[in-house]
């Protein structure tokens, strides 16, 4: 009796427990009214959402959460409008939380018209249930979180009548705009006084839509262009500004010049016939390197500096002249030497005839000329004389030997030649003379 008591009072207690439970469920159903509980959104961190608490399935549902945030992505701390529309038929319910995967709160809502926030200023719900008709919507502000945040994604629960829950989610990107800067190139960046440069700068980042504003130090040059062409005659600085309409960035390159090579190896000069050595003192500029060389077969204490000595041969003296020249080789990329050539002249020394008290002499007149002139040979003897006229270059423009007196007077006229230096050399078997002659 005592045993089939027990067993009566525990089915009257699952009877009991059964009734609780329906009760529960059904006071649960039309519990919230006027809004749901935090953290029902359906999230991964919330882990419910309206079925928990009506009853039914969930159904998985887009675009009932929207925005006006760009297509771009939301700007960190700027406020956004969102939009919860539910349609379908009975009165309906939302609730919507910005979080990411683990439930963290993602920016700040704030309630609009027919809503309030609940757990702070993380969920957002309805204030009283919406309207019966086919399409009920609320809008809210969100204030979106700090720049470097990253995506955001609304979680949404919604309930159209009393078990009928749908799901729905709204990601965000956030709009992670690169700020701007420029990289500018000269190329080459090394050119020779008249070559090209080719000027080029490369933006990165901003809006995407850029202009430009190039200038350079030393001032003279300037361009709206994005890769412009320069010919600098001196190394110069270019700058660049970028701007993208909203933000401006700065670059700057350069370019070095290098100036044509110059040689200048000295005046012409009249030695005596007994001088061993001419004193060298060539002057050059952007160069890599010098170097003497001789139209004769001398010798150089220094073919490669500026400074040195020239050690004229026999055959040089007599010769009577010998072209030395300084070439100046270019610096790189500067593509032609530059050379100067200086003539040394040698007076072959006053003999005496044998048997004879004349001393040889050569005058010219007038001189300088305009290419008519006397030239009187005196003190030769009575021995054939050559005389030959040479211009700086060594071009024979005359030579003709004549039988000499003790003295004698030429008429010559060389009009017809380009002015500039020539060179009047008399000799006989036994001595001779060199004198300038400038037609001008």
């Amino acid at each position: 009796m005592i045993h089939m008591n027990k067993q009566f009072l525990q089915f009257f207690a699952r009877i009991i427990s059964l009734v609780i439970l329906c009760l529960a469920v059904s006071v649960s159903a039309f519990a919230y009214p006027s809004g749901a509980p935090a953290g029902y959104t359906g999230s991964p961190g919330d882990g419910h959402h309206c079925v928990s608490c009506h009853g039914g399935s969930a159904a998985t549902v887009t675009a009932w959460i929207t925005s006006n945030i760009p297509a771009a992505g939301y700007t960190g701390g700027a406020n956004y409008t969102i939009t919860v529309t539910v349609s379908g038929t009975g009165k309906k319910g939302f609730e919507v939380s910005p979080q990411n995967a683990s439930g963290t709160q993602l920016g700040v809502l704030a309630a609009g018209s027919g809503s309030h926030l609940i757990g702070g200023t993380k969920y957002v719900t309805h204030s009283s249930a919406g309207s019966s008709s086919s399409t009920a919507s609320w809008n809210f502000t969100w204030t979106a979180p700090v720049s470097g945040t990253g995506s955001v994604t609304f979680y949404g629960a919604f309930t159209v009548g009393k078990s009928n829950t749908k799901l729905s989610t709204l990601v965000v990107n956030e709009n992670a705009v690169i700020p701007l800067t420029a990289n500018a190139t000269a190329t080459p960046s090394v050119v020779c006084a008249g070559q090209t440069v080719q000027l080029n700068v490369v933006p990165d980042g901003g809006s995407g839509s850029y202009t430009y504003s190039w200038t350079s130090v030393p001032a003279g040059f300037t361009s709206n262009i994005q890769n412009p062409v320069d010919i600098p005659v001196v190394s110069a600085q270019y700058f660049v500004q970028v701007s993208d309409g909203v933000s401006t960035a700065d670059a700057s390159t350069s370019a070095t010049v290098n100036q044509p090579a110059t040689a200048a190896a000295g005046n012409d000069t009249t030695v005596s016939f007994e001088t061993s050595q001419i004193p060298l003192n060539g002057i050059a500029s952007s160069y890599s390197g010098v170097l003497w060389t001789t139209s004769g077969t001398g010798t150089f204490t220094a073919a490669s500096s500026l400074a040195g000595n020239y050690l004229p041969s026999v055959a040089d003296k007599t010769g009577g002249t010998v072209t030395l020249t300084l070439t100046a080789s270019p610096v790189t990329p500067c593509p032609s030497p530059a050379a100067d050539s200086r003539i040394i002249h040698f007076d072959f020394p006053i003999g005496v005839s044998e048997g004879q008290g004349f001393q040889a002499g050569l005058s010219i007149s007038p001189n300088p000329s305009t290419g008519l002139f006397n030239l009187r040979v005196s003190g030769m003897g009575n021995l054939n004389t050559t005389i030959t006229i040479s211009e700086i270059t060594g071009r024979i423009v005359f030579n003709q030997t004549m039988e000499q007196s003790v003295n004698q007077d030429v008429r010559f006229d060389l009009t017809a030649y380009p002015r500039g230096l020539y060179i009047i050399k008399i000799q006989s078997d036994t001595q001779s003379l060199v004198r300038k002659l400038l037609l001008n």
